[in-house]
């Protein structure tokens, strides 16, 4: 087993455990911290693996990604919340359809799985984050009033 893989699993492992905490509003910030240990393992991995990355852009992302979630985490009152947390899972799902898309459109390497198994991922993560993306904007919609709860 390569070394990453046993990062990877350890990044896993701290997912699940961190996701079953947060079960509990008492267990809720340490089930936070321990995902957030899986997501930075899984981060620095994958940097220290990929050897095609721009540091440049990734900096940027993250500058820019910390700009917007202090704006909204110091803005949005709690009982607003809930729409929040429906924009950016649609966010999320939005942006693993552009990554599938992309990698449709302009493929990184040879197919290592075979061509079925990589376009069967691909199309799975489209239908997947564009659901994602359209049903997380419906709930927030009718979080915020916009949309009635009538079909």
């Amino acid at each position: 087993m390569h070394w990453q893989n046993i990062f990877y699993l350890l990044s896993s492992v701290l997912f699940i455990f961190g996701i079953k905490r947060l079960s509990h509003p008492r267990t809720a910030r340490s089930g936070n911290l321990i995902a957030s240990m899986g997501m930075l393992i899984a981060i620095i991995t994958t940097l220290v693996v990929s050897d095609s990355l721009s540091y440049e852009l990734i900096g940027i992302g993250i500058i820019i990604g910390a700009i917007i979630g202090a704006f909204f985490a110091m803005r949005v009152e709690m009982t607003q919340m809930p729409q929040m947390v429906a924009i950016f899972n649609g966010f999320g799902g939005i942006a693993s359809a552009l990554v599938a898309a992309a990698e449709f459109v302009n493929p990184s390497e040879s197919f290592p799985y075979g061509e079925i198994f990589t376009y069967s991922t691909i199309s799975l993560s489209l239908f997947i984050g564009t659901l994602t993306f359209t049903g997380s904007f419906i709930a927030f919609g009718k979080l915020q009033g916009f949309v009635s709860g009538k079909p």
